[in-house]
């Protein structure tokens, strides 16, 4: 990353994007969470995309066999994530985690501080979004940008950035997705909300509910003129402001790899 940040009284890491299978992109963000439990990992912020793209669902996110049959019919992996929350398609978008100590009792508090570095960030990109609001029927939702929780940002009305947070101890994990430019008919076709139906009444209706699913969608490449390195600059710029750091960049270190594949052998922990 080139961006000189603004030198703050705390040094954070930063682990420089890179693309992992998504097992793998699992168990690192849990790795790095159990780490700094034990005192061995610094407050750090990674950036990640997926290979295979996939899908991932909250903890204890209910699959149906139907989606399960869907998403590889589209050749599109599945893993589950230690968080909760509702299914993400990591495609044609950034993820990002953030591993850090616990800084208030409420859950909802933290959120709000983490959510402040994307808003400051996005806001250098030229791009104003605000914090959602608590849905009732969030969980009546299967694919976690159609619903809205305090955890998102959103702009005039529609959905940038979702994220999901696990507290362990003192420790948290939190880990999202922001939207670049991703198309939304596969993922309704996946959760049932559209179909690749032959006739025109399907075919029209699946056009519609695709239609509605991209309206709840903001794509941020369609906002603003941004590729992946320079909206990493940015959230790394709104973390700075927000939590007074600066960042020492490098990768995941030998023991944080063998905690990572002792997450991986229990072949059960990141199953769909």
């Amino acid at each position: 990353m080139q961006t000189e940040f603004p030198k703050g009284l705390k040094t954070f890491r930063l682990i420089p994007y890179e693309v992992q299978d998504p097992v793998t992109n699992m168990a690192i963000d849990e790795a790095l969470l159990e780490l700094h439990i034990r005192g061995k990992c610094p407050p750090t912020l990674r950036f990640y995309g997926w290979e295979p793209a996939a899908v991932s669902f909250g903890y204890s996110q209910k699959v149906s066999e139907r989606v399960s049959e869907r998403l590889k019919e589209l050749g599109l992996g599945m893993v589950r994530r230690p968080t909760g929350g509702r299914a993400v398609l990591h495609q044609g978008e950034l993820t990002y985690s953030y591993v850090g100590p616990v800084g208030s009792k409420s859950v909802q508090q933290d959120y709000k501080e983490i959510c402040r570095a994307f808003i400051i960030g996005l806001e250098k990109l030229g791009v104003e979004v605000e914090l959602g609001r608590a849905d009732s029927g969030y969980r009546s939702h299967e694919d976690c940008f159609e619903a809205t929780t305090l955890a998102d940002l959103h702009h005039n009305g529609s959905k940038l950035v979702g994220s999901a947070q696990l507290r362990r101890k003192e420790s948290l994990l939190q880990h999202g997705s922001v939207i670049l430019d991703q198309k939304q008919d596969a993922m309704a076709y996946a959760l049932g909300l559209g179909s690749y139906a032959k006739t025109k009444e399907n075919q029209e209706h699946s056009e519609s509910q695709t239609a509605l699913a991209s309206k709840r969608h903001a794509c941020l490449k369609d906002l603003v003129d941004v590729d992946r390195t320079s909206l990493e600059e940015a959230i790394g710029f709104g973390f700075s402001k927000v939590f007074d750091c600066t960042f020492s960049v490098y990768d995941l270190t030998f023991e944080e790899w063998q905690v990572v594949d002792s997450l991986k052998s229990d072949p059960e922990k990141y199953r769909v």
